[in-house]
């Protein structure tokens, strides 16, 4: 099962409301700085993280207890304007997790983090590589490009939801997936040709681990100039 940890930003609207109208600068500031901890905490324990709305963190967290998490809570806290609160919980659907997450995160005092849903498993991450996207920028545009690669993480999203998929989108043409352990290549293929892409897939014990097997699987079809879907698993 994955385990999914929510962080939230207690209070987060009501304290950018406080800064005036000439505050987006001050608000992308603190969010970068939040952004760039939140990997480093995340990453340092073996999870994998993605600020996800900035007023709601999120993370793939399988391994970690609570004592740890509540550790990166009060880490995180010293770059957040505002105190925060985690939820975790784990589940074989990663939306499913998501959800329960979400709920115990909303229960949660400043400071607190509540966990439940029994014990973690495999985490299972997608990760999406648009084929020749990049050099159409050399007759469209940047913007155009960016608007042409928000339409697919839609598709994406669309396709992936059955399978538990939470899609979030990584820049450039970069797209990753958290999708169910029991995920296969026959599952995959038609979004591969849907969308012209190469996916990688990284099944393992930490979201971390997820990612870099997915990566990895990524760059082996690259190299072999493959379109198609590739699947790495930890032992």
């Amino acid at each position: 099962m994955v385990q999914v940890t929510i962080i939230r930003l207690i209070g987060y609207r009501e304290w950018t409301e406080t800064l005036g109208p000439d505050r987006e600068h001050i608000i992308q500031r603190v969010q970068a700085q939040l952004h760039g901890e939140l990997i480093n905490v995340f990453s340092r324990l073996n999870a994998w993280a993605h600020p996800l709305r900035y007023d709601y963190l999120f993370a793939i967290t399988n391994g970690l207890n609570n004592y740890e998490l509540t550790r990166i809570i009060k880490k995180l806290s010293e770059y957040s304007p505002v105190p925060l609160s985690g939820g975790t919980y784990a589940d074989i659907n990663p939306r499913i997790a998501e959800r329960e997450a979400f709920r115990l995160v909303m229960k949660a005092s400043p400071g607190e983090s509540l966990i439940g849903g029994g014990d973690d498993g495999y985490a299972a991450i997608a990760h999406i590589d648009l084929i020749d996207s990049t050099t159409s920028t050399e007759w469209t545009s940047s913007y155009q490009l960016y608007e042409y690669v928000w339409g697919v993480v839609n598709q994406v999203r669309l396709y992936l939801a059955p399978y538990g998929g939470i899609t979030l989108y990584l820049g450039g043409d970069n797209i990753v997936s958290i999708v169910k352990p029991t995920i296969n290549e026959a599952d995959l293929r038609p979004l591969a040709n849907l969308i012209n892409a190469r996916i990688g897939v990284g099944i393992a014990h930490s979201g971390r681990t997820a990612m870099k097997l997915a990566t990895e699987a990524l760059d082996s079809l690259r190299s072999r100039n493959d379109h198609g879907v590739l699947i790495l698993r930890e032992d």
